[in-house]
């Protein structure tokens, strides 16, 4: 993240920062799923309903429930990757 992204990035409320997360975390299993597709190299998601909910409540609980879940998914994907390619 550069300087004034980060100075933009504090200026937000928790629901903007919150939004900015998980897209940052999203971006990054789009890059995976982009590299095991241009290597020709399947890979299978984890589920959790945890990831269903993080559009039904707003507690911040809730919120980091399902961030665990977007996090282990994309370090998940990344090993099989990194499996399938070796």
């Amino acid at each position: 993240m550069y300087k004034n992204d980060k100075i933009k990035f504090k200026k937000l409320d928790i629901i903007q920062k919150r939004s900015e997360v998980l897209n940052s975390i999203k971006e990054l299993i789009a890059a995976i799923e982009k590299f095991a597709e241009i290597d020709q190299v399947s890979l299978t998601f984890l589920k959790s309903k945890e990831v269903l909910d993080i559009n039904k409540s707003d507690t911040e609980d809730d919120f980091l429930d399902a961030e665990i879940v977007y996090i282990e998914n994309a370090k998940n994907l990344i090993g099989q990757y990194l499996d399938q390619t070796n």
